[in-house]
Parts: C-alpha cells; structure tokens; sequence
C-alpha cells in the first residue's frame, strides 16, 4: 500500500469516525426533543386537567362557603339567644329548630382535585415550566391540612359537646337524621322544621 493509499484509507476511517459520532450525537439530539416535546405535550394535558379542576373546586367551594356561613350564623344565633336568657333570668329561650339543625352539622369540605394530588405525591409538579405556578400548587396540600384540621375540630364540637348538652334538654331525632342534613345542605327543608321551635333550658352548661 503507498502512502497515498493509507492516507485515502485514514482520511475514510476518520470520516467515517465523524460520520457515526455526528448520528450518535444526532440521534441524543432527537431523543431529547421528543422528550421535550413529549413533556410539553404532557404539560398542556396537565394544564388543561388542572383548569378543569380548579374551576370545579371553585363552585364547590363557593357551595360550601355558604353552608358554613349558615352553620356559623345559626350556631351564633343560638348562643346569643342563650346568653340573652341567661343574663335575663330566665329558664328557658325559644330557638328556632332551623337553627339548632344547621348548628349540628359539621362543615366539610372535599374538594375534587386529583390531577394535583397526582402531581404532589408522585414528584412530577416539575413537568409544569412556570415556577410561580409549582410555588402555589406545592402549598395546596398545607392549606388543605389547615382546612381538614378545622373541620375535624367542628366535627368534634358536634359529637363531643354540642349533642350530649343538647340531649339532655331536647328531643334532637329531627336534627341529627342524615336525611335532614340532606335536605338542609340542597335547601329542601320540612316545613315542620321551617316552623318548628324548640325551648331550650337556659343553664350555663348550655
């Protein structure tokens, strides 16, 4: 072989060399664009799903926002009539049997958000690109501990506190039926309960 000859033939082996590399190279290239694609594809799904979500969980919220606001006003109404009797005198204050059923339930709020819990427990918040976004998502489930710590601390209120006083002075059969609940919570009241009242003892137990 001349030397002319090796050289064609070093000069082929070093293209050839390049040739492979450049399509190695290549195809990295390609594979980290269709992961990227693939990624962004997942993202605006993701995206999507969580609009969705969160439009829901918006009415949801809106719903219970206004039970809990006549939970609390009738739980309100109640005590103010007691303490009113108390500082009267008197024995016994008449209290609305609408009031004393809202008072016995305990607010409770399930929002519908799987998408996001998905995306906490599983670790792939970070397919989202916006960092602000990943920030207020990433504080969903601490303020969703918040809100299920209250709520359990009404629901211990009612069971531990409200009802075994209540109990004791009244009949509560018709306040704590889950049909009622039913009926308060969609605004479908019996009329015996719209017209009913109750006389409550007034003692500083209650």
């Amino acid at each position: 072989m001349t030397l002319q000859e090796h050289r064609i033939d070093a000069r082929g082996l070093a293209l050839e060399g390049l040739v492979i590399v450049a399509s190695i190279l290549a195809a990295f290239a390609l594979d980290r664009w269709w992961d990227d694609r693939r990624e962004r594809v997942e993202e605006r799904v993701t995206l999507a799903a969580l609009q969705d979500e969160f439009l829901q969980a918006r009415a949801e919220l809106e719903l219970y926002l206004r039970v809990h606001r006549r939970i609390e006003g009738s739980v309100r109404s109640t005590v103010d009539a007691l303490r009113s009797g108390l500082d009267r005198g008197v024995s016994f204050v008449s209290i609305p049997d609408t009031a004393l059923a809202w008072a016995y339930i305990p607010p409770t709020t399930q929002l519908s958000l799987g998408t996001l819990s998905g995306l906490l427990q599983s670790g792939r918040l970070g397919i989202l690109q916006d960092p602000e976004l990943r920030t207020a998502l990433s504080g969903w489930a601490g303020m969703l501990g918040d809100l299920t710590e209250e709520e359990t601390r009404s629901l211990e209120y009612v069971q531990y506190q409200l009802d075994p006083v209540l109990r004791k002075r009244v009949d509560v059969t018709a306040f704590v039926s889950n049909k009622l609940i039913g009926d308060l919570a969609a605004g479908n009241l019996p009329q015996a309960v719209v017209d009913g009242e109750s006389r409550i003892p007034v003692d500083l137990e209650t």
